[in-house]
């Protein structure tokens, strides 16, 4: 993929009232994941880096023992193979994740 339509793009379920759109290359994978009001992404880990930015709403993120509640404009660095998880509240939440390497499950 060199160029990307966000907008005609299908979405794809990754958790319950979680939805993500990717887009990908050889190292990388983009997911623009949408989260839905009083959405939990479960405490999880992988072996990939995960750098993410919040475009829109907010989200409780937790990476190890530290929480913060994310607004638009915050960004999080994940380490590969640490805990981590989120919920959002009232509002839903749009987030863009770089993962290196590629999440082959987020290849649709």
């Amino acid at each position: 993929m060199t160029f990307c339509d966000i907008k005609s793009r299908a979405e794809l379920e990754v958790t319950p009232n979680a939805t993500t759109k990717t887009f990908w290359g050889e190292n990388m994978l983009l997911s623009l994941i949408k989260l839905q009001p009083y959405t939990e992404v479960p405490t999880h880990r992988h072996p990939h880096e995960q750098v993410g930015i919040v475009l829109e709403g907010e989200v409780l993120l937790w990476i190890g023992s530290e929480k913060r509640l994310l607004k638009s404009g915050d960004c999080f660095i994940i380490p590969s193979n640490i805990e981590h998880g989120a919920c959002t509240e009232a509002s839903y939440s749009l987030i863009a994740d770089i993962f290196s390497p590629i999440r082959e499950e987020f290849i649709y």
